[in-house]
């Protein structure tokens, strides 16, 4: 099996468009009555310390977050997208990024329900921290998201 740790890669340019897009799709998804559910496969911890050893390993979030962190003028969707991550750094210095759970939870209204899914023994118990009292809305699984993917439908 790949091992693949999300915190090394926190914040990089994959994660700001996988994550401006989720923002986008799930207030399109809002816009209607009908609750909705969101799934993540690979939940990973939830969110990240950029300070943390694995995301400085390789700094990625540095060409991602950090290059849009202090610019101005930005178009809508990633002014709310950043807006999101702000959230998590009130103080104005980027150190926390948001995962998908993150966010994805930011979204959601009262009838929606977020299902999370991770299988590595560490960010699993860095999830159920993450979402600890967040209620029935969200649930947190451990292993295998395809799996539980496949259960659900």
């Amino acid at each position: 099996m790949l091992s693949y740790r999300h915190a090394f890669h926190a914040g990089n340019h994959a994660d700001v468009l996988k994550h401006l897009i989720l923002i986008q799709i799930a207030t399109y998804m809002a816009e209607k009555p009908a609750p909705f559910w969101i799934i993540d496969t690979h939940a990973g911890a939830g969110r990240y310390s950029l300070a943390s050893a694995q995301a400085a390993k390789l700094g990625e979030f540095r060409d991602g977050i950090g290059r849009l962190w202090d610019k101005k003028g930005l178009p809508p969707a990633v002014t709310d997208y950043v807006d999101f991550v702000r959230q998590l750094n009130p103080d104005g210095k980027l150190a926390q990024y948001p995962g998908s759970p993150w966010l994805a939870r930011q979204l959601l209204r009262d009838a929606d329900r977020l299902r999370l899914y991770e299988m590595h023994s560490t960010d699993i118990k860095l999830l159920q921290e993450c979402f600890k009292g967040a209620g029935r809305q969200v649930t947190v699984n451990e292993g295998d998201g395809f799996a539980g993917l496949k259960a659900l439908l």
